[in-house]
């Protein structure tokens, strides 16, 4: 019986992970992709109004369940059924545009509606004020986030597939909780205290991925990724944006030990980072964790251009699988199809 297109892509999908010789990497172009107006029904009906804040009883799981992600996800292809386009998974993930850990850990999440974007605000005066973060014992912005990933697992019907949400990684949350400033200078001058918040913020993390993951069914005994991307057995993706306030021996030191407790938890992993911002891939290179990375060009806003950027790609592709993605030129997209395609995901959003 021949193969569907759903086993066709997740056997590619298991040798991108187990980094077998291929002759072209994953490949998912799309058009650009444009940061729209935050556009969602509250829970009472009314649209989101701009500059205001959300709050878990302002929100139903109901009224959220067709808002387009951003970036949009691609549909199933017609002559390919069920949740397949390309090399990719159609997926959906529970509105990755919200704060959803740092809500947990008790940041007010500010909604600037005509602009597209949803942030958090940073409230600790110091990281030694523990007792102001919520627990999460009923906690009701987990709740509605767990409210929310079940209701788009039964909602997806064979039409899409559900990874957890986006998870900003430890030094993420630690900088959304206390500030860029309150963070670097805790470092020095409260490192002990500093410690305790980290490992506070690494629970709400577990708490998260782990009441998304309860909700969400298994594909084949292995979960589907943000990227679309199907990995065999268990996965986790975290982040680091805020390293770029730090020095990558800082990051290293600090903060690394506690990203490799959350990856060790899991099968495989993925760290995202961003490329005018790669001084950490070093040390993302020094251990198996995280077992994959990711990439996120934005080389319209940072020195940095895809050509200058190849030599660090062909260091990653040498030692763990990597997924670039972000806006491209079709001539980008061609210099990148030039580097070894085992283990590479390509994520292209052409802007011509």
């Amino acid at each position: 019986m021949p193969a569907t297109a759903l086993e066709e892509t997740l056997a590619k999908h298991r040798a991108f992970w187990e980094r077998k010789p291929a002759k072209k990497p994953l490949l998912s172009v799309n058009p650009d992709r444009v940061l729209k107006p935050v556009e969602m029904e509250l829970a009472d009906g009314s649209p989101v109004k701009e500059d205001m804040y959300l709050t878990p009883d302002l929100l139903d799981p109901k009224r959220m369940l067709e808002l387009e992600e951003f970036p949009p996800r691609p549909r199933s292809e017609p002559d390919k059924p069920g949740a397949v386009a390309g090399d990719m998974l159609v997926i959906r993930s529970p509105l990755n545009k919200m704060c959803w850990v740092e809500a947990v850990l008790g940041c007010r999440v500010h909604v600037r509606a005509t602009s597209g974007s949803v942030y958090s605000e940073p409230y600790l005066k110091g990281p030694d004020e523990l007792s102001r973060i919520p627990s999460i014992k009923d906690n009701a912005w987990l709740k509605l986030l767990q409210s929310y990933t079940r209701a788009l697992a039964q909602n997806a019907r064979g039409r899409y597939y559900v990874p957890v949400t986006l998870m900003r990684g430890t030094i993420d949350l630690v900088a959304a909780v206390l500030g860029y400033d309150k963070m670097a200078l805790a470092i020095y001058d409260q490192p002990r205290q500093l410690r305790k918040l980290t490992e506070r913020c690494v629970e709400s993390f577990l708490a998260v991925a782990d009441a998304q993951y309860a909700e969400i069914p298994s594909l084949q005994g292995g979960r589907v990724t943000p990227y679309g991307v199907w990995a065999p057995g268990t996965f986790i993706k975290s982040q680091c944006d805020a390293s770029a306030a730090i020095s990558a021996k800082t990051y290293e030191q600090f903060f690394m030990p506690y990203e490799i407790d959350i990856y060790k938890r899991y099968q495989h992993s993925n760290v995202h980072l961003h490329s005018g911002y790669l001084h950490t891939v070093d040390v993302f290179l020094k251990t198996e964790y995280p077992t994959s990375m990711q990439v996120s060009l934005d080389t319209g806003s940072t020195p940095e251009t895809v050509h200058t950027l190849m030599p660090v790609f062909k260091k990653v592709l040498a030692r763990k699988p990597l997924f670039i993605t972000g806006p491209m030129t079709r001539a980008e997209l061609d210099e990148l199809l030039t580097l070894p395609a085992t283990g590479l995901m390509i994520g292209a959003y052409l802007t011509d």
